[in-house]
């Protein structure tokens, strides 16, 4: 359900150097901030997907700053992840985007790509993101979002189920081919009802992973087109065929039917995943009577993991904001006083900058994150290029069309023609 719904307002686009005129022209006047007053203050709108808690830390945080700089006042908005886009979508069509808004990386093109997107660099504080994740936020060589927080791959997994059956603890350069044996290794000895690890091949971030330990990626630079072949896509679709056809990971009928993750149901003694989910997952698996850890997933090359830092989500401000200065002042707020982390926490994940290290609390599974991102640090590389606007239809039909693999109705040839033609319409209806 959204909150707090505003009146739509039609706003004229405003490009980075008309923004950047307008903070020009306040410092000339020697302004710290922008025009405002406790009896009149200028208002500008912030939205973001979430939950009630995630609702109530952002407005605390709100509250701070409000207290802070009576001349701004923020109006708040949120909504849960599917509403929200649903709404976003329409309010670019209509030009009528908040102020400051929550972004997904996935969707970072489709807004950034449309002009709807205010370029950052001079306008918000950039010298304090830790290294790399400014790289995630750029289209075209433009800065246009900043991230709040970050993730990367890995595998999570059930150590004290690795170590009661003697699977060796995984170690960067752990292959592929030794993730399968110690699945089918484990899935016998934990009995009915559980396996060693769940069917990757149906996750598309899973194979741009192994594209990227290849030297690949999954979409060419401009985003415009696939940047693998039908081949390879195949053999993607083929490297659990033994494993799924042995029982050694769960049936399509079983996972279709579950309402939470694997590892959180006690069924699942591994799997590949954003790092920053293992805190979410781990107090439902100690009530279990079990541990989560991370370590680095399975490579085709020990020298090259495929992995990089990805932003959880960013923050951006509209082209059409009539407040340029309020809003990035919000957002240096938002993501570098104090306060205002130590109230957020690790919500949105670990923080994307420097200042967000030193000021969070961590606890015992956000350490372990941060934990796993230090000892995988040398091997992070280059992000990719912002996917298209298409792609999270592209990632529906990656695993539907893998599903018909397994329910043995497709082979992966016959998938794979299937997912190109499928992909390659949506990619052009972009164009």
């Amino acid at each position: 359900m959204i909150r707090h719904p505003h009146r739509l307002r039609r706003r004229s686009l405003l490009t980075g150097a008309s923004a950047a005129a307008v903070l020009a022209a306040a410092a000339a006047c020697g302004d710290d901030g922008p025009a405002g007053t406790a009896d009149d203050p200028i208002e500008i709108s912030f939205e973001w997907w979430g939950d009630e808690t995630r609702a109530d830390l952002t407005n605390q945080v709100i509250d701070l700053f409000q207290q802070k700089n009576e001349g701004i006042k923020v109006k708040a908005n949120f909504a849960d992840f599917p509403t929200y886009w649903e709404g976003m979508a329409g309010r670019m069509a209509s030009r009528d985007l908040p102020d400051v808004f929550q972004m997904d990386y996935s969707r970072l093109r489709q807004f950034g790509g449309a002009g709807m997107l205010l370029p950052l660099e001079g306008v918000v504080k950039t010298d304090d993101f830790r290294e790399g994740f400014l790289d995630t936020a750029k289209l075209d060589g433009q800065l246009i979002a900043v991230p709040a927080a970050g993730n990367t791959l890995g595998l999570i997994y059930r150590s004290d189920w690795f170590e009661q059956h003697g699977i060796a603890t995984p170690a960067p350069g752990y292959t592929w081919e030794q993730y399968g044996a110690d699945i089918a290794a484990l899935t016998p000895a934990l009995g009915e009802g559980k396996w060693g690890g769940g069917d990757w091949a149906g996750q598309y971030h899973f194979m741009e992973l192994w594209l990227r330990q290849q030297g690949g990626s999954f979409y060419t630079e401009d985003g415009k087109a696939l940047n693998f072949t039908k081949e390879q896509l195949a053999e993607w679709w083929a490297t659990t065929a033994d494993l799924y056809a042995a029982g050694n990971v769960p049936p399509v009928e079983t996972t279709i039917e579950w309402t939470e993750d694997g590892l959180v149901q006690d069924a699942l003694a591994s799997e590949i995943g954003w790092d920053n989910f293992m805190p979410g997952f781990s107090p439902t698996v100690a009530e279990n009577g079990g541990t989560l850890a991370l370590a680095a997933p399975p490579s085709l090359d020990p020298g090259n993991l495929g992995l990089y830092l990805k932003p959880s989500m960013q923050l951006v401000i509209s082209g059409t904001t009539e407040q340029p200065e309020a809003a990035a002042k919000f957002i240096d707020f938002f993501l570098g006083d104090p306060e205002a982390i130590a109230i957020l926490g690790t919500n949105r994940g670990i923080p994307a900058t420097n200042t967000g290290l030193e000021n969070v609390e961590l606890d015992e599974y956000a350490q372990a994150v941060l934990d796993y991102e230090a000892s995988v640090s040398e091997y992070l590389t280059t992000p990719p290029p912002a996917p298209p606007a298409a792609t999270g239809a592209i990632e529906v039909k990656f695993g539907e069309i893998y599903q018909q693999v397994q329910y043995a109705a497709m082979t992966t040839t016959e998938a794979a023609d299937l997912f190109f033609t499928e992909a390659e319409t949506l990619l052009a209806s972009e164009q």
